[in-house]
Formats: C-alpha cells, sequence, structure tokens
C-alpha cells in the first residue's frame, strides 16, 4: 500500500504494471493491487485489514473471515522479511535474541492456527482455504523448520557434536515433506484440477533463475564415537532406588524361553517378560540389576507385575529373588486369586514385596528369576525407608557408569 501510495501521489496515474511471477497462490495480493489500482484513494492505513476480511468474506463466509484475513496477513508479512527462495540457513542470527528459533517458531503457531481454522470450516470451503491460505503457510512454516534445522546441524558439526546428525535427519525429513505438500497441490487439491501449478522450484536458489530442480540443503554427518557400553550402577538418594524392568544390568537367557522387552506396556516405561509363554524357563534363566547404598540394614524389594491371571490352575505364577548371591525368596504374585473382582482388575498391576538385609554400604546385586512362564515384570523399586506413596511408583534412579 505505502509504495503504491508513493507511485500515485507522484503522479503515475496513468497505468501501473506489476510483475505477478505467479497467479497463484496469489490470488490475494493481486486482487489488493488490483482493487487499488482502480481506486487508490480508497485505502488509507485505516482500513486495509478490512480488505483483507471482505476478500475471505467472499470466498469463505462470514463466520471464517476475520481469522482467514488474519492469516493471510501474517503469513505475507513474514514472507515479505524474505521471500521463500532467498530464505537460507544464515538468513537469521542463531548466536543472538534467539532469532531463528522466534522466528520458526511463530512460522509454526501460525500453521497449527491454519490447520485448526481448515477443520473448523465446512467441506465445502475447504479446497478455496487449503490454495490460499493453508498451503502457502505449511509450506514456508516447513522451509523455516528445514533452514532452522540446516542452521542448527552446521553449528554442532562445527563443535563436532553427534548432535549435528539429528538437525541433519529433520533437515531431510523437511525437504522431503515439501515435494509431499507440492504433490498435494498438484494432484489431491481440487481433484488435481491444479496440477502443475506448484512445480516451479522454490528451494537452492543462488540466483534469480536457478537451480533447474530443488536442491536439498548441504547438511553434515558427525561420525558417533564407537562405545562399549559400560554397566549402570543404580545409586540410592533419599532412601530409595527405583529401576525400570527393562534396564538390567545383565541377562541369561534360559535354554527353552528368551527374555523380551514389550514397549510401552504398564504404568511407566515398558516390560519384561519371557517368550514363549508356553515354556517354562529354567534355572538358568535371570535378570541381575547392579545397585549402590548409601546405608546398610533392611531394605523391601518392591516389584510390580502385570496383572496375569493365574491360568494354570491356580497354582499362581512365581519367581525367586535374592541379593548378592543369597538364598533365593520364592513369590507367588497371584496364587490366592480365586476370579473375584477387586483390584487386580480395578488397578490392572500385581505389587509384591520382600525383605531383605544388606550388610554393607556399597555395590549391591538384585536377582530376579522366573519359575513359571508369563510372568510380565514392569517395576522394581528397593526402599531404605524413604520411599513415598505414590501411583506410578518413584522415577528411575540415577545410575553411574562403571569404569573398565
Amino acid at each position: 500500500w505505502e509504495q503504491m501510495m508513493l507511485t500515485y501521489d507522484y503522479g503515475v496515474r496513468e497505468l501501473w504494471v506489476v510483475n505477478v511471477g505467479d497467479l497463484k497462490p496469489m490470488e490475494y495480493p493481486i486482487t489488493f493491487f488490483l482493487d487499488m489500482a482502480w481506486e487508490p484513494k480508497r485505502f488509507n492505513e485505516n482500513n486495509l485489514f478490512q480488505h483483507t476480511v471482505d476478500f475471505c468474506r467472499q470466498q469463505f463466509g462470514g463466520y471464517y473471515a476475520e481469522e482467514a484475513a488474519r492469516l493471510i496477513d501474517t503469513y505475507t508479512k513474514y514472507n515479505r522479511r524474505v521471500t521463500p527462495e532467498m530464505l537460507n540457513d544464515r538468513t537469521y542470527s542463531l548466536e543472538n535474541y534467539n532469532e531463528w528459533q522466534s522466528v520458526k517458531d511463530e512460522y509454526a503457531a501460525l500453521c497449527l492456527d491454519a490447520l485448526k481454522l481448515y477443520y473448523l470450516m465446512p467441506a465445502e470451503y475447504r479446497d478455496a482455504f487449503d490454495q490460499l491460505v493453508l498451503f502457502p503457510i505449511q509450506a514456508c512454516s516447513n522451509l523455516y523448520d528445514m533452514y532452522y534445522a540446516v542452521a542448527m546441524n552446521r553449528k554442532l558439526a562445527e563443535a563436532n557434536d553427534v548432535k549435528a546428525n539429528k538437525w541433519a535427519d529433520k533437515a531431510r525429513a523437511c525437504f522431503e515433506r515439501d515435494s509431499v505438500l507440492t504433490y498435494h497441490y498438484n494432484h489431491v487439491m481440487s481433484g488435481g484440477k491444479w496440477n502443475h501449478i506448484m512445480d516451479q522450484t522454490h528451494i537452492g536458489y543462488r540466483s534469480w533463475n536457478d537451480p533447474k530442480r530443488n536442491i536439498m540443503p548441504k547438511v553434515t554427518f558427525v561420525p558417533e564415537p564407537r562405545i562399549v557400553p559400560a554397566p549402570p550402577v543404580f545409586v540410592e538418594k533419599d532412601g530409595y532406588i527405583s529401576i525400570e524392568a527393562e534396564h538390567y544390568t545383565r541377562s541369561a537367557n534360559g535354554t527353552s524361553a528368551d527374555w523380551v522387552t514389550i514397549p510401552n506396556l504398564g504404568r511407566t516405561l515398558s516390560a519384561v517378560t519371557t517368550l514363549p509363554s508356553t515354556a517354562t524357563p529354567g534355572e538358568d534363566m535371570y535378570l541381575e540389576y547392579d545397585f549402590e547404598t548409601e546405608k546398610s540394614g533392611e531394605a523391601t524389594v518392591i516389584v510390580r507385575f502385570s496383572s496375569t491371571l493365574n491360568f494354570n490352575d491356580y497354582k499362581g505364577l512365581r519367581y525367586a529373588v535374592s541379593l548378592d548371591g543369597g538364598d533365593e525368596q520364592i513369590v507367588n504374585i497371584n496364587g490366592d486369586y480365586k476370579g473375584e473382582l477387586g483390584r487386580l482388575q480395578a488397578e490392572h498391576i500385581i505389587t509384591t514385596r520382600t525383605k531383605h538385609l544388606l550388610d554393607k554400604k556399597e555395590k549391591h546385586t538384585l536377582r530376579i528369576r522366573p519359575l513359571d512362564p508369563a510372568l510380565v515384570m514392569q517395576k522394581i523399586m528397593i526402599d531404605f525407608g524413604g520411599l513415598k506413596p505414590s501411583f506410578l511408583g518413584a522415577p528411575e534412579s540415577s545410575v553411574r557408569r562403571e569404569c573398565f
């Protein structure tokens, strides 16, 4: 508006020419140019947004006009800062004022708002909204995500930080998503009516007419050091130790069964069990957990299992638990269950407790040995007097890595 008024005020009133480049998806900016060219004095700094609202009311109905107009005004403001084809990983500053992340997050928030409005409006408006509003916002937001990832990759790679690889993968994923968005515009939107409209190259420009195809920005992968994993030792703090069952220090499979981790099963991280579930674990099958205490004395070992029924003629499912190679205690987790409704069905968990004596303040080993199949173990907690009641159990304790 400001430049067009400047043109008008300086007497250029017979002919205005604009280089539109591409008609789609520039329908609104071109509409504004033509309306103002026809009647320049109609517009001032106080009614510019109303023109956008009126345009959106024509396209999407009055109920959605204000928000659609805000989306158009905002994304065109962002793109006026730097056009999408001129954007690159060095446009904004990573080091100063949190600039790069801020502009990326602004576009991501705008993209979410556009998607919300798309699903709120009636189906008959969605194709037009996608063409005029949603697609340009999604495509540009994705470019910002990609170049921010490239910038982070460059920064971390220069420091030889392996976290650079995560950002390299992110940049590649965004580059691929750009092609998916383009395919959607060309082949899916309006049943393929706009095929080839979005074929123009827009990533990898080095001059006004280059390149012939989109070029993935250069990223660097940092070689990851080969690390021999050292066994973790869980460290007591505040009078307890908490361990997710899958984080065992050592394991031994049996001759007829293997240990298997089931992701996302249970109240917290996962669960471990033996498979096949028809095979009785042998005496040589166990899991061991190393931990370190600040005190000696009596401790309670709490083990949480998934609420498997005692399907073996009500005999129950058993395991053996021992500390530091001492005598085993045999625990039956559900031998007394007779099918009655109660906490087992309500809580979907079976909790067992055994008492043990620790005669020294140092490293210890807890061994759990399955005696029956179908035991599904979720979490282990060792209480030295400080464990507090909670539904999920205490968060997992910190670990110290053993040195070789």
